[in-house]
């Protein structure tokens, strides 16, 4: 099969694939900026990725359409429209509504790496993780379907200029939006008009991911999700207005080897520069981060962390960062088995 058509840069915003075998549409191509306002860099045209994944369609592909009716069922597909929805350090995002002959209907995330390279190995690793941590905690990590490479074309012809970039698609949170961290240290989702949640809102969310993280813990592999970078849209929350908070992992780039205690440091010891100010991941009080490892552990496993993670610190075999935010944590471990 001949290699996709090259395409040169384009001001259009919509458009729709001539030639594919069902309607193909792309929208939402604009510069998206980090928190401070810098333009993200890009390694290619949009243009050439829209026509690349066009030309797998009507051919090679190996995972986007399987993955699109391990959902809708096998009639034959007859629209896909990809949105582009978000952008990080690492990959795009897409959203992409998919229908098919029968009019079922499924949304999609559609993540592509934005390089070849170091950006296609974040996400391939990425993909994996997913796929393992899902399977551990399902209610709180999104779910992957299949992965696999796009290949680009150079768009000047030249020779060695082609690459491969990893793509692969979750399912779609629908009432779930970006989280971020704003100057105020404090988190806001990313909406038409973000939102920005309130300290106690805030404190709240860190308890969640605490959560989250200790659900990914696996004794028998020794190993859970490495600490999350916040800034980069690892987690996404629903509205607090919509009910209680829900969090869910969309993006983890590592597993770590660890015990419970050492976890447990990473937990108390995670931050981040942000601005000239520290954000940090463990929450406030430690009644929050107690509570937390409870929903995800049950009381006497939580109970077990935190008496190793003192024992230890005692041994010498990790820093005492916090002594009393240690203290009070292991208080109220003794406290709930005396009453």
């Amino acid at each position: 099969m001949p290699a996709p058509p090259r395409r040169g840069p384009s001001s259009r915003r919509d458009r729709a694939a001539p030639g594919a075998p069902f309607k193909v549409r792309w929208s939402g191509f604009r510069p998206f900026c980090d928190y401070w306002g810098n333009e993200l860099k890009r390694y290619y045209q949009l243009e050439t990725l829209a026509a690349a994944v066009e030309w797998s369609l009507r051919g090679k592909d190996r995972f986007l359409l399987p993955s699109v009716r391990a959902v809708l069922g096998p009639a034959p597909v007859t629209s896909l429209d990809f949105q582009l929805f978000q952008e990080g350090r690492h990959q795009l995002i897409f959203r992409l509504h998919a229908a098919n002959a029968r009019r079922k209907r499924a949304a999609f995330g559609f993540v592509v790496a934005k390089n070849a390279q170091e950006h296609s190995a974040v996400a391939r690793a990425e993909h994996r993780n997913l796929e393992t941590l899902h399977d551990r905690a399902p209610r709180f990590v999104v779910r992957p379907f299949r992965g696999g490479n796009v290949f680009l074309p150079d768009r000047h012809g030249r020779k060695g200029h082609d690459r491969e970039v990893y793509a692969y698609l979750t399912e779609w949170l629908a009432p779930f939006h970006e989280l971020g961290v704003n100057k105020d240290l404090q988190f806001f989702l990313n909406t038409v008009k973000p939102h920005t949640l309130s300290r106690a809102q805030t404190e709240h969310v860190k308890g969640l991911i605490i959560e989250v993280m200790a659900r990914t813990y696996r004794a028998k592999e020794h190993n859970a999700m490495a600490a999350p970078e916040i800034a980069s849209g690892d987690f996404v929350a629903t509205h607090p207005d919509r009910g209680p908070q829900r969090l869910k992992l969309i993006a983890c780039r590592a597993l770590i080897r660890t015990t419970p205690a050492k976890y447990l440091q990473t937990m108390l010891s995670s931050a981040w520069d942000w601005g000239e100010k520290t954000f940090h991941l463990c929450p406030e009080q430690p009644e929050t981060l107690y509570a937390a490892l409870q929903r995800a552990l049950g009381a006497e496993e939580a109970r077990a962390w935190i008496a190793q993670h003192a024992d230890a610190v005692r041994r010498g075999a990790i820093p005492d960062l916090l002594p009393k935010y240690r203290a009070a944590l292991h208080g109220l471990a003794v406290d709930n088995v005396l009453r």
